[in-house]
Parts: structure tokens; C-alpha cells; sequence
């Protein structure tokens, strides 16, 4: 495999990857602002099921990760800038559509364009890290920095979204568009002398079905991309699934609990990261991801207390499943930067992004239970799947 060199009249290599993380920021505020409040203006100004909306979110988060995989690698070949840049301008084009739509489907068709962008965006992010950094432990630094300001913007997205929406003057839309627009931007100006990262690898790569079969073909790769799929499955039941439940049964002040849900969720996740990673600090990569796996399941359980209308529980419940959070997924990036073919390193990223199927499933099989009443059986059935994950993980030869 070919290690790219970094001409010298390119900016220095950190400044890209300062940019992206701040962008990064950027990027994740603007998608909670208005991402967590569709599935409740979905249900009160078009009155859709349960059900509806969670094929909604399932359709468009699906058609997002599947563009995503495919313009992953490309990137390999053509280089992460452009598509980068492009993948952000079809989240800005998305959010200005939903500012002026007022039908149903002008808001999915929006929303699969914020949905192929954040997918896109995502992936590209990662992938850039190993781009600019040969040095393995300094590409784990890199991958928990992002996961840690990815954080901070979520929770502030949500605090600013309800304040926006909130507010007579400001349309909710409009301020994404402009936060997506800053980001794209300033990445624009580090990037306007970078030249194309892969002149030597075009002739070189396999074609996509061949580099997916390739990676795919190394078991361990194969099998976390499954537990990593089940995880995200079970960890976004704190997304549409619960607020669903939580606005059928007329929880206390619904609005400022969903932004308590993903400011306590994020906060936890800031303020903890690094003092629970320093406990663990000797701990294999693969006791992380099981004992955070163990403990996002357990929070399932724990989210069964909803129904006691407490607002104590509630946040406990998050605190929980942030913990396991913050243990799991940046291990899972740090795993998949360790597995990825330094030549597809993209397209690895993309199809570790199928994982997020799971997070557009997750809203489709919980809004049958919620329909039917069953919302304790949904929580009941999220932690058997959580225990599903763990065995297939620890069956891995991955000890990293």
C-alpha cells in the first residue's frame, strides 16, 4: 500500500485537521438544532403515526448511508476535499428546503439530503484524520478529540434549537443553513492550495464491489461492523424512540425535556470522557467496548421508568447510557482507523457507517410497539439485543 506524501506548499497538516474539528463542532450543532424536534413536528403539524414517522426516518436515514458508502470511494480515489465540501452544501440545501416546506413530502425529500450529507460528512471526517496523520497513536488522540467536540455541539444544538424555535424572530432552518455555511467556508480557505491527495492511487484501486469484498473478507472487520450495528440500534432508543413514548404519554413539559435528554447526554459525555478513559487506561480496546456495551444496555432497562413521569429518572436514565456511550463509540473509530486498509481507508469508514442503519431501524421497530402500547417490551427487547452485541464482539480475536 502506498503512503501518500503531503507536498510542501500545502498548508501544515494539523491546520486541516484543526479546521475539520472545529467544523466538526459546527456541523453536529447545526444537525441537533433541528434534527431531534422533526419526529415531534412531523406528529403535531402533519399527524403522522408512530409507525409512519419511524419508516420516515428509517427511508431517509437508509438512502443517506447507502450514498454515503458509495461516495466514500470515491473519495479514495478522487480525494476527501471535494466531496467533503459537497457534502456539506446538501445539508445546507437541505435545511433551506425544510424552512420553506409546509407538505410532508417536501420535509422527507429535505431530510434525505441532510441525511446523505451527515452520513458524507461523517465518514469523511474520520477518514481525513488518517489522511494527515501517519502516526498511529496520534490518530487515536485525533479520533477521541473529534468524538469529544462532536459532543460538546450536541449538546448545544438542542439548547439553541429550543430557543430558536422558541423565538417569534428566528427560523430554525435559516440558523443551520448559516452554521453549515461558516463551517464550509472556513474549509474552503485551508483547502483552496491543498492539491489532490491521490494523483498515484487512481490506476491502483480495486473497483467498489472488489475493495468492499476486501475488507469485508477480514472476519474481525466483519464482526464489528455487526455488534457495532446492534449498538447503535440499542443507543439510539434515546433519540425519536423515547421522545415518542414520552410525547404520547403527555410527559411534563415535553419541549424542555427533550433538550434536558441530549444537553444531559452530551454533558456527561464532555465533562467524563477524559477521567473515565484515564481509569480504563489500561484496559484492552476490547473490555472497552464490552463494558460500554454492557452498560448502554443496562440503561434500557432503567428507561422504563418514564412512566413515573420524573424528571429525576429521566436524566438518570441518560446519564447511564452516556457512560456506556462515551466508553464505546470512540473505541469503535479508534478499532476501525486500526483494521482500514490504509489505501481504503475511506470506503472502510463507509461501510462501518452502515452501523447507522441501525439508528434508522431503531425508530421503525420501536414505533410498531408504540402504536401497539408496548413501550415496556420495546426497552425490555433493545437490552436483549445489547447482550446479542456483547457475544458477538467477544467471540473477535481483536484484543487491541
Amino acid at each position: 500500500m502506498t503512503h501518500l506524501e503531503i507536498p510542501a506548499e500545502q498548508p501544515n497538516p494539523l491546520t486541516v485537521i484543526h479546521t475539520m474539528l472545529a467544523g466538526t463542532f459546527l456541523s453536529r450543532a447545526g444537525y441537533f438544532m433541528v434534527w431531534p424536534y422533526l419526529s415531534v413536528e412531523l406528529y403535531r403539524h402533519f399527524h403522522l403515526s408512530a409507525s409512519l414517522i419511524g419508516a420516515i426516518f428509517f427511508l431517509t436515514s437508509a438512502f443517506g448511508i447507502f450514498t454515503g458508502v458509495l461516495a466514500s470511494y470515491y473519495s479514495d480515489r478522487l480525494g476527501r476535499n471535494l466531496p467533503l465540501i459537497t457534502s456539506l452544501m446538501l445539508s445546507i440545501a437541505g435545511f433551506a428546503i425544510m424552512a420553506f416546506s409546509d407538505h410532508t413530502a417536501e420535509y422527507v425529500a429535505a431530510m434525505m439530503l441532510v441525511a446523505t450529507g451527515r452520513a458524507s460528512t461523517e465518514t469523511f471526517s474520520k477518514a481525513m484524520i488518517g489522511d494527515y496523520i501517519a502516526d498511529i497513536r496520534q490518530r487515536e488522540k485525533y479520533q477521541y478529540i473529534r468524538y469529544y467536540v462532536v459532543n460538546i455541539g450536541s449538546a448545544l444544538g438542542p439548547l439553541a434549537g429550543t430557543y430558536a424555535l422558541s423565538s417569534p424572530v428566528l427560523n430554525i432552518f435559516f440558523v443551520s443553513c448559516a452554521v453549515y455555511s461558516v463551517y464550509t467556508l472556513a474549509l474552503l480557505c485551508v483547502l483552496k492550495k491543498v492539491k489532490k491527495l491521490v494523483k498515484q492511487r487512481r490506476n491502483k484501486l480495486p473497483s467498489f464491489s472488489q475493495s468492499v469484498l476486501t475488507i469485508l473478507s477480514h472476519t474481525t472487520f466483519s464482526r464489528l461492523l455487526l455488534c457495532y450495528f446492534l449498538v447503535m440500534f440499542v443507543y439510539i432508543s434515546f433519540d425519536s424512540p423515547l421522545i415518542q413514548a414520552m410525547t404520547r404519554m403527555a410527559f411534563t413539559d415535553l419541549n424542555a425535556a427533550i433538550s434536558l435528554i441530549f444537553i444531559v447526554n452530551a454533558i456527561t459525555v464532555v465533562a467524563l470522557q477524559y477521567p473515565v478513559l484515564y481509569l480504563l487506561k489500561k484496559w484492552s480496546m476490547k473490555s472497552r467496548i464490552q463494558l460500554g456495551v454492557t452498560i448502554i444496555s443496562v440503561s434500557q432497562l432503567l428507561f422504563l421508568t418514564i412512566q413515573l413521569d420524573l424528571i429525576e429518572w429521566l436524566v438518570f436514565s441518560v446519564f447511564v447510557l452516556s457512560v456506556g456511550e462515551l466508553i464505546t463509540m470512540p473505541a469503535f473509530s479508534v478499532e476501525v482507523d486500526r483494521l482500514a486498509p490504509d489505501d481504503l481507508r475511506g470506503t472502510s469508514f463507509g461501510l462501518i457507517n452502515l452501523t447507522s442503519l441501525g439508528t434508522a431501524l431503531c425508530p421503525l421497530f420501536c414505533g410498531f410497539f408504540i402504536d401497539a402500547g408496548f413501550t415496556d417490551l420495546m426497552f425490555i427487547s433493545l437490552f436483549l439485543l445489547g447482550g446479542v452485541a456483547i457475544s458477538i464482539y467477544s467471540s473477535t480475536g481483536q484484543g487491541g
